[in-house]
């Protein structure tokens, strides 16, 4: 399947200054068949967890 970024779900996150580090990490989890789920996602994690601390007016501190 695919995902869809539009949902409100996701709250806006896939837009946005962190937009595309968002879609990376979420797409990357999403599709993850190691163990455990995600683990193979860390370094996309991190850099989303850095956009965010890069632009904490959009995101909060």
């Amino acid at each position: 399947g695919k995902i869809n970024w539009d949902c409100p779900c996701l709250g806006g996150m896939a837009y946005g200054p962190c937009g595309m580090q968002f879609r990376e990490a979420f797409s990357c989890f999403v599709f993850s068949e190691e163990e455990p789920k995600g683990i193979d996602c860390v370094e996309k994690f991190k850099a989303m967890q850095d956009c965010f601390r890069a632009n904490p007016e959009v995101y909060g501190e």
